[in-house]
Parts: C-alpha cells; sequence; structure tokens
C-alpha cells in the first residue's frame, strides 16, 4: 500500500473528532406554552383564624349594699331562668341608712317650707312689728319736740327740755334706721341663695333616701336573663372563693356570675398584616365540635394584645348564628373553633394564572389573549387586583384565552 493510499485511508477517521466538536449542537425543544380559558365569575378571598367560643352576654350579679348573706338560692352551673331568685340579703344594716336619711329629709323638709312661708312667719313679724314700733314712738316725740320749743318760744319752759327732746328723738330715729335694716335683712334669709340652698339640700335629701328605698327592694336578687349560674373569677384568672351564706358582703362584693348560653361568639386573633382586611359586618364560616355555623364580624379589636410573639395580635369578635340551642349542637364554652372569614368578593370577576401576567417595556401588566382558541394573539393591558383562589383578579379582560408559560 503506498503512502498516498494509506492517507486516504485514514483521513476519515481523523477528520471525523474534529467534524463533531465543529458542529453547532442542535437547540433543546421549546416546551409548549399552554393556553388556558378565563371567564368571569364569582371570586372570593377568605382569612383564617382561630378562635376559642364563649357567651356574648356575662353578667356579675354584685351586693347591692352591705349586708349579711341571708340565702343562696342557686348552685354553680345550674341552669335558671328570667326572674329566677338568687340571693336574699339581710336588709338591718340599710334599714338604719334609710331612717337616718328619711329623717334629714324631713328636717330639709320643714327648712324648705319656713324659707317658703318666710314672708309670714314669726321672724318677720317681730321684725315689722319693731319697725312700725319704732316709727311711732319716733312720731311722738316728734310732735313733743314741736310743742315744747312752741312754749320755750313764749318762756313758759326751759332750754334744758327742748334739748332733752331732741336727744330722745334723735336716739328714736336711729333706733328706727337699726330696725327698718333688720326686717331686710330678716326679708332677705327667706329669699335669693337662701331660699336655694334649703331647695338643694331638700333635694339631695330626698334623693339620698329614694336612693337607699331603691337599693332595699334588691333584698332579694333575681336572673335578668335565663343563663348559667358559673363562679366569679378572680384578677388572676383563678375561681375566687364562692360566697356562702351568713357572710358579710360590702356594697359591690362579686356573689356570682351568669352565662347566657343562647348567644355565643368567637374569640380569635388577627396578625397586624391581615388586620387590613377584615371590617364589621364580613360573614364568617365556623367550624366548632363538627359543627359548621354561619358567623359575622361584630367587632375588631382597636389594642392589640399583650400575647409575646412577633407582630401585634389583635381581638376578632365573631357572633355565632346557631339554627337551634347551642347546648343541643354540642356546644360548650372554651371550644376551639376554626373561622373563614370572606374578606373579599366579586360576582363578576376574572382571575388568571399568576404565570400569565406579563411586564412590558414601560412597566405596565399584559397577558396574551385569544378570544377563540383559533384567533389571532394579542396583547391587553390588565390592571392587576388581588390574589383570589383562582388565580389573581385582573381588570380590563374578558373571556377568552390566556397564554401560560
Amino acid at each position: 500500500m503506498t503512502s498516498w493510499q494509506r492517507l486516504a485511508w485514514l483521513l476519515p477517521g481523523l477528520l471525523t473528532p474534529v467534524l463533531w466538536w465543529a458542529w453547532p449542537a442542535a437547540e433543546p425543544p421549546i416546551a409548549d406554552e399552554r393556553w388556558v380559558w378565563v371567564e368571569p365569575q364569582r371570586l372570593e378571598r377568605r382569612l383564617g383564624l382561630v378562635g376559642k367560643v364563649q357567651a356574648a352576654r356575662q353578667e356579675i350579679q354584685a351586693a347591692p349594699f352591705d349586708a349579711v348573706v341571708a340565702a343562696l338560692m342557686v348552685a354553680e352551673g345550674q341552669r335558671v331562668s328570667a326572674g329566677q331568685p338568687l340571693y336574699r340579703l339581710d336588709t338591718a344594716q340599710i334599714d338604719v341608712q334609710t331612717r337616718q336619711a328619711e329623717a334629714e329629709w324631713l328636717k330639709a323638709r320643714a327648712s324648705h317650707r319656713q324659707l317658703q312661708g318666710w314672708q309670714a312667719g314669726p321672724e318677720v313679724t317681730r321684725a315689722r312689728r319693731s319697725v312700725l314700733a319704732g316709727r311711732a314712738s319716733l312720731a311722738l316725740s316728734q310732735a313733743a319736740l314741736l310743742d315744747t320749743r312752741r312754749l320755750f318760744e313764749r318762756g313758759i319752759v326751759a332750754r334744758i327740755e327742748v334739748d332733752s327732746l331732741a336727744q330722745q328723738v334723735s336716739a328714736q330715729r336711729q333706733a328706727l334706721q337699726d330696725a327698718e335694716d333688720e326686717l331686710q335683712g330678716v326679708l332677705a334669709r327667706g329669699q335669693g341663695d337662701g331660699l336655694r340652698i334649703a331647695q338643694m339640700e331638700l333635694t339631695n335629701a330626698q334623693a339620698r333616701w329614694q336612693a337607699l328605698l331603691a337599693l332595699r327592694q334588691r333584698q332579694v336578687g333575681t336572673a335578668p336573663f335565663a343563663a348559667l349560674v358559673a363562679p366569679v373569677g378572680s384578677r388572676d384568672g383563678a375561681a375566687a372563693r364562692a360566697v356562702q351564706a351568713g357572710q358579710q358582703v360590702s356594697q359591690g362584693t362579686p356573689l356570682l356570675a351568669l352565662i347566657d348560653l343562647g348567644q355565643l361568639q368567637v374569640l380569635a386573633g388577627v396578625h397586624e398584616q391581615d388586620l387590613a382586611w377584615l371590617r364589621e359586618g364580613q360573614q364568617a364560616d365556623v367550624l366548632v365540635a363538627g359543627q359548621a355555623l354561619a358567623g359575622k364580624v361584630r367587632r375588631i379589636g382597636l389594642q392589640a394584645r399583650d400575647d409575646a410573639g412577633q407582630g401585634a395580635w389583635y381581638d376578632v369578635l365573631v357572633e355565632l348564628d346557631a339554627p337551634r340551642e347551642p347546648t343541643e349542637l354540642g356546644l360548650r364554652l372554651g371550644m376551639s373553633a376554626q373561622l373563614t372569614v370572606r374578606v373579599h368578593r366579586t360576582e363578576q370577576g376574572v382571575a388568571v394564572p399568576a404565570q400569565a401576567l406579563r411586564v412590558d417595556e414601560a412597566g405596565r401588566d399584559y397577558v396574551r389573549y385569544r378570544s377563540a382558541a383559533d384567533g389571532p394573539e394579542r396583547r391587553v393591558a390588565v390592571t392587576v387586583g388581588i390574589a383570589v383562589a383562582q388565580g389573581v383578579e385582573v381588570q380590563g379582560l374578558q373571556a377568552g384565552y390566556v397564554q401560560v408559560p
């Protein structure tokens, strides 16, 4: 084999690796892009919360006045009806206070009546008599002085008699002025501020007496509504010592607690990040002990809880709408509850997958859109809303197909 023959035989084997390295690699196949049908529909966003069942109405029955507990007619855990007697108090102490208040009222009434008839009262009468007597005495003395002066001018009497009568007239004139001043002072005592003070003292005395009478009528405490009798909690959350018959209690001492089981609510907590979604009156779906119930957001707390943890948490009260008696449904106070609050709803809204949203060179959102599966493709500018269960709510889009990479 000649050298040229040998080279021709080896050349294809030598060029094969070079050609393989220099030949461009084939591009990977482009994944098929999907077209998803979208149309107007009801869009909702829900917020999940966790809470506990509690009574919507609780009332503490406290002692209306200082007394000794004569009898307790109910026990803790007992269910009572509206108007049922709960306790009875001894009224010995308040009876003494009531009689004292009545005596003060009678005194104030007498003083007020005296001032009301002050113009015809004995003090005013005496003062007026003093003025009249002073005027009469002065008139007689003035007449005697006039006659004496005439006799003096005729030389019948001496000068000393005229001077004596003149001094007597001057003294009686001053006495009359004092009597008139005293009369004005006595009259003023039955008018203006004096009468107003007497009226206010009478009003206050009557109010104290009537208030004690009203408290005494609460000697027997009755249930204002159908409820469950519960122990009174202390400040640290533990149950306080129950009140016993024969115990001395002060006004305002808690005797027992009443819990209305006819209306329940759920106390839940919401994080500050989700607080903006909640509004009073929003509908909620509540699940308690396997029972699906409807609810409504009744109140959202304004003050953050003192709970430790990251961020602030706020109380949310959701009122339950139970179709039957809560105990018939197996609901008990303190049970855990799962809440789903509908925080957003659009009856005829359009939602697209988040991947379908694109941004153009100007920073505006758009989607690739087809009105029909075989229709022409075009860009449609949209306004992006909130995330919902179906995707992202957008505005500016009609029913059709959007492209999802």
